[in-house]
């Protein structure tokens, strides 16, 4: 299988994938958003494998099994990366939800990170 047809592109719509082996996240699965991104239903798309940890599904892709629709900047895809990020078109915008314990003590990093975290929202 030729993964290279759709790096090529300067971004990705939903007909670009509907004949292509995906590889999703498990936490996408049943959300109505991306299906109505796709513009099928689950049964229609060729999902060929789905997982917790984008890594472990961007070996998948390395090996040529699929492409992986996932969040930008989660892998290195830059450099001497095989893989490569194109975007979503239309846009599909995914919103993340960050939980902590209540009156929870953190070590310096993690305290580091919240803040840095905070100022940037």
């Amino acid at each position: 299988m030729e993964l290279r047809e759709l790096a090529e592109k300067e971004y990705i719509t939903p007909e670009d994938l509907w004949d292509k082996p995906i590889i999703r996240s498990r936490q996408s699965i049943g959300k109505n958003k991306i299906g109505k991104w796709f513009q099928k239903s689950e049964e229609e798309l060729n999902i060929v494998a789905t997982g917790n940890l984008l890594y472990n599904m961007s070996l998948l892709v390395e090996e040529g099994l699929g492409y992986a629709v996932s969040l930008d900047k989660i892998l290195n895809t830059t450099g001497n990366s095989n893989l490569c990020f194109r975007p979503l078109y239309p846009e599909l915008i995914s919103h993340l939800y960050i939980a902590w314990k209540k009156y929870q003590v953190f070590p310096k990093c993690a305290e580091i990170f919240l803040k840095r975290l905070q100022e940037n929202l």
